[in-house]
Parts: structure tokens; C-alpha cells; sequence
């Protein structure tokens, strides 16, 4: 993992999931952690709650859902003042979903299956910030996708 790349969580259970995430996450310029579970979840955040650029949550998972995971994701940056977007990243395509995991606390939501200039593009609005080195990263990256004719 290079340390100059935004780095994200995901939380994402399905290894074929997983598969095209991290693929797609290296291929714009990230890095990601990858963990199955929201208890999995917790336990990277509790670990270093300011490591991650953004969390891909996924809504469907064994033990603890996304929309537990992302209450408890925000009970515990209450007390240390922090905040990481959290985009939900879900089969589940209907306004209800959407409107529940806007109202536990997530920051964005993207539908399975999704395009992957959606993907980019949802990646790039929650992790590129002026204040953080980051953004450079993500340019530079955006600029040589352009000159080659992709995005």
C-alpha cells in the first residue's frame, strides 16, 4: 500500500464484490482496506480512526448490517471529533434504502451494479480536499486519464 494514496475501508462481505472494489479502487489512484464485516469495521477504525479517506459500505452483511455499522462508525467519532464519509455501496436500489442510509449517518449512496466512472466519480467528490495532500494525488491522476482518452 502506498502511502501517498487516498486509502478507503471497505466493507464489503461478497469476494466477487470485493474483487471488482479493490480493482477499481487501485485503478483511480487508491488504496483500500478490505475487511468482511462491520465488526471487522470497528475494529480497523478503532485501530487508527483517522487512517481512511473514505469507508464503501455495504448494507447486507452477516452479523452486523451496514446501517448498525455506520450508527456505530458515528457514535464513536463523536467522542474523538472525527469524521470519514461513508458512501453505502448496495444491491438495495430503492429511495427507502437510499433515505435509510442517508439517515444513519452515511454520506452518499451508490447502487449495485454500479458504472465505473460512477464509482470514480463518487470516490473522487468524498476524498478530494484542498486541505489534504490527496487531492495533488487525484488531479494528477484525473489528468493523465484525460490525455489518454479515458476516464
Amino acid at each position: 500500500m502506498e502511502s501517498n494514496k487516498p486509502l478507503l475501508l471497505v466493507v464489503e462481505d461478497d469476494p466477487s464484490q470485493q474483487k471488482v472494489i479493490l480493482a477499481l479502487s487501485e485503478k483511480y489512484g487508491y488504496s483500500a482496506v478490505m475487511v468482511n464485516t462491520g465488526r471487522e469495521a470497528l475494529a480497523a477504525l478503532s485501530a487508527c480512526d483517522t487512517c481512511f479517506d473514505a469507508i464503501l459500505m455495504d448494507w447486507k452483511m452477516p452479523q452486523m448490517n451496514g446501517i448498525e455499522c455506520t450508527y456505530s462508525i458515528r457514535e464513536m467519532e463523536s467522542k474523538t471529533r472525527t469524521r470519514t464519509p461513508i458512501i453505502a455501496v448496495t444491491a438495495y436500489a430503492s429511495e427507502y434504502y437510499h433515505r435509510a442510509c442517508l439517515e444513519a449517518g452515511m454520506d452518499d449512496y451508490l447502487s449495485k451494479p454500479f458504472d465505473p466512472d460512477a464509482f470514480r466519480q463518487m470516490l473522487h467528490k468524498w476524498t478530494c480536499n484542498s486541505k489534504r495532500s490527496n487531492l495533488h494525488v487525484l488531479r494528477k491522476a484525473d489528468e493523465t486519464s484525460s490525455e489518454n482518452g479515458s476516464a
